[in-house]
């Protein structure tokens, strides 16, 4: 059995930041801003908390 490098979990984890990223930002698109501004916000937040996501798996993989 291979060991999992860390570089490679950081690897995949951002992969799949960045997928989340672009669900969330099709997702705006589809929705109408004055109907759906709740939902929209919610979005913009979680946005918001992927790119924080982001960052700090960019500042871990500074380590490795």
């Amino acid at each position: 059995m291979e060991a999992v490098e860390p570089q490679d979990i950081i690897w995949r984890i951002l992969r799949h930041l960045g997928d989340f990223q672009n669900i969330l930002e099709e997702s705006v698109q589809d929705l109408h801003p004055k109907k759906h501004a709740d939902l929209i916000s919610s979005i913009h937040e979680c946005e918001q908390l992927t790119r924080t996501m982001v960052n700090i798996m960019n500042r871990t993989a500074k380590r490795y």
